[in-house]
């Protein structure tokens, strides 16, 4: 009890120095954090695509046809069609002004009603870019449309004369039209739209709030070396006569270990609070969006589960400084082990967005256990998403633990 006494005033001195690198670090994980979320919230890539169009006469049909497909909704706002003579448009083509030229045939509009089907020449540039791609794959489905209308038209036509059914044909060219027509141009047809979000259940804000506190408890690690360094091989020996054993000394460091993180998770909340608190409007604004939906349990619940996370943590770090031993490597060693686990863990990186080998090995990590504890805090838990947090947890506080000792029990044993 002495030696534990000892551990905690020595931890009471150190304690304002290791604040000051605690809210370093929580300065640059607020600039990371920063910088993450406006990378989630960047726009989209928008496409526009310039098309020439060259028609080889003056047709009035031939220009309304055109004019309709101009402002269809879904043509609109990818393409913009530029008429030009076939010369202009090959020359356009050739200095990389426009991305595609087409050049409609004469009577185009007449030759597809009566069943001459003329071919509409659709030119590439050699070198294709990302709007000439995007305009090929539109053209090839959209001639995959025809071809199938035009096989039911004539799959229909000999039908209908096989069978002596030529009364009905029209009605039946009058179903597949209207098929072929709801299915081009009814958008809710071709497409299903669907909400997917990178960070699961959590929107980006508490995503990356709570990938911020975990790697804050991991990088605090560095911070509180002081307590929990190993003690110099004499007093060691000291000690182990008066019959304080490497287990005991093992559990006093780690107990001040979790005491220093604890404190600085709480100083951190405190500043948190007290700036928001400077801004009512943007301090309700942002607590709205952080603390979202349901199941976040009772606060003793949600206190046990803060607290489980810190013993994680604080077992992790006392297992590296034990493995370790010198300052300078605990530190260095604390540093790379973290920011590996959480980046394979998305925590900088959305692990949807990671390879697969990469985001199988970060979903078993440590690190992701705790992101999905905190982040259950803020947004709830799914059904059977705690249970397995807390196990992960448990199980790892274990394995670090046992690590750790046994580490320390040689150590001794070898003093």
């Amino acid at each position: 009890m002495q030696y534990l006494y000892l551990e905690i005033k020595k931890t009471i001195k150190l304690f304002p120095r290791m604040l000051l690198q605690a809210i370093l670090l929580m300065m640059l994980i607020s600039v990371i954090a920063f910088c993450g979320v406006k990378s989630m919230e960047r726009e989209p890539l928008a496409v526009n695509v310039e098309i020439g169009v060259a028609t080889k006469e003056d047709n009035w049909m031939t220009h309304m046809a055109l004019s309709y497909v101009e402002n269809m909704e879904s043509v609109s706002q990818l393409c913009h069609f530029v008429q030009v003579s076939e010369e202009e448009g090959l020359s356009l083509l050739e200095h990389g002004e426009i991305a595609v030229l087409i050049v409609l045939p004469e009577q185009l509009v007449e030759g597809i009603m009566n069943g001459q089907n003329p071919s509409v020449d659709v030119i590439f540039p050699k070198d294709v870019r990302l709007e000439a791609m995007l305009f090929r794959e539109l053209t090839e489905s959209g001639a995959g449309l025809l071809q199938v209308a035009q096989a039911q038209i004539y799959g229909a036509i000999d039908t209908a004369k096989a069978y002596d059914l030529t009364e009905r044909l029209s009605v039946i060219e009058a179903d597949i039209d209207s098929y072929n027509l709801a299915f081009a141009l009814d958008r809710l047809a071709m497409y299903d739209e669907e909400a997917v979000s990178a960070t699961g259940r959590m929107s980006v804000l508490q995503y990356y709030a709570a990938s911020g506190v975990v790697i804050f408890l991991f990088l605090t690690g560095m911070a509180v070396y002081p307590v929990m360094q190993r003690e110099n091989p004499a007093f060691r020996r000291q000690l182990t006569r008066n019959g304080t054993g490497a287990l005991w000394q093992s559990f006093c460091r780690w107990l001040c270990g979790f005491i220093c993180i604890g404190l600085l998770m709480c100083v951190a909340w405190v500043l948190i609070s007290v700036v928001t608190s400077l801004m009512p409007g943007v301090g309700k604004h942002l607590t709205s969006m952080l603390i979202s939906g349901r199941n976040h349990g009772t606060l003793s619940a949600r206190i046990g589960i803060v607290l489980l996370m810190l013993v994680t943590v604080t077992t992790f770090i006392s297992m590296i400084y034990s493995i370790a031993g010198s300052k300078t490597g605990s530190i260095l060693l604390i540093f790379l082990l973290s920011v590996l686990m959480i980046y394979l863990s998305g925590g900088f990186v959305p692990s949807v967005l990671l390879p697969q080998v990469m985001r199988a090995v970060g979903e078993v990590l440590p690190s992701a256990y705790l992101i999905r504890a905190f982040g259950g805090l803020l947004a709830g838990y799914r059904d059977g998403a705690l249970g397995q947090s807390i196990a992960g947890m448990c199980i790892y506080t274990a394995v670090f633990g046992a690590v750790g000792y046994c580490i320390d029990w040689r150590k001794n044993d070898a003093v």
